[in-house]
């Protein structure tokens, strides 16, 4: 292993997007252009074996390097379960572990969730991190996105300076997504729904949960900005989000608006965690972080989006 330096962004450097065929990963690609892009078509990040063959072929190019760890096994409203657990923590162990080893100067960047934080916060700030019990429906996914916070935390422990930051986004929208109704999030499941019903005539549409949950979104090319000023700072750990939350309600109503959907929405009422989720972004407006794109322009895109995907 060389020893490892800090190095300042102006130097010459390799930026590598692990997960690059991903919402997020997508993101960060067009933001680097010139990037190397990496999914699983490439290597399997959950094999020990696999991943460090594949960066000791690659050993120059991360040597001295900007990474993105985008990548993960995701599952709609089902990340409880155990194999959610076993492969994206093999994931994360095996890349960061193989980083440690390969890149000498440069930056890593891990993408984290905001399912990390304990249930029964409105408002969720950085230190909160491991201070109380998990959501229930999101343990499996959650506990392995703690484990790369806590490496990347010890890893720039073990060399005396910051190397790796842990970035924590919101619900995410944008080019890339996934609109696999039996996997995908909340924005992309409701406007297929919605559509559905237009389209065939429904008269009424079912909707998971309440009308009152509000939850917090953002662009994923907007994350890439704030991860950016995140690596800069001194901190270890960083919210990136919007600061500001909307309503499951207010975007139903607003996608039926722009869809031009007629009928009745019912609410199941069925647990979806938490009334309110809204990460406290205080370090990243410091940084000088502010999203290029509002609630509006979200439902906008998801209508316009809504349009090319059928349930699927």
């Amino acid at each position: 292993m060389i020893p490892p330096k800090p190095r300042h962004d102006s130097q010459p450097h390799s930026v590598i997007v692990l997960g690059s065929t991903g919402l997020l990963g997508s993101a960060i690609s067009r933001a680097n252009p010139d990037c190397i892009q990496l999914s699983s078509k490439d290597f399997d990040a959950t094999s020990y074996i696999d991943t460090k063959n594949y960066f000791r072929m690659m050993a120059e190019d991360i040597e001295n390097s900007t990474i993105h760890i985008a990548c993960g096994v995701v599952g709609g409203i089902a990340q409880q379960d155990y194999p959610m657990f076993l492969n994206n923590t093999k994931m994360t162990m095996n890349l960061l572990e193989c980083i440690d080893e390969f890149q000498a100067t440069g930056h890593t960047i891990y993408y984290s969730s905001s399912c990390v934080y304990p249930l029964g916060l409105d408002n969720l700030t950085e230190t909160d991190v491991m201070s109380d019990k998990l959501d229930s429906t999101k343990q499996g996914y959650a506990f392995s996105k703690l484990v790369g916070i806590k490496m990347c935390e010890y890893l720039n422990h073990k060399r005396g300076f910051k190397q790796f930051t842990a970035v924590i986004p919101p619900n995410l929208w944008g080019d890339g997504d996934n609109w696999d109704i039996q996997t995908c999030h909340v924005l992309p499941a409701i406007t297929q729904k919605i559509y559905t019903a237009h389209r065939e005539g429904h008269d009424t549409v079912e909707m998971y949960g309440s009308s009152h949950t509000r939850r917090e979104f953002l662009r994923s090319d907007d994350v890439v900005t704030a991860a950016h000023l995140a690596a800069a700072s001194e901190l270890e750990v960083v919210n990136v989000g919007s600061g500001t939350d909307i309503s499951i309600g207010e975007c139903v109503l607003g996608l039926v608006k722009r869809i031009g959907y007629t009928g009745r929405i019912v609410y199941t009422g069925g647990a979806t965690g938490a009334d309110k989720r809204l990460l406290d972004s205080t370090h990243s407006t410091r940084q000088g972080f502010t999203p290029s794109n509002n609630y509006s322009d979200m439902l906008d895109y998801m209508a316009t989006q809504g349009a090319t995907h059928g349930i699927s």
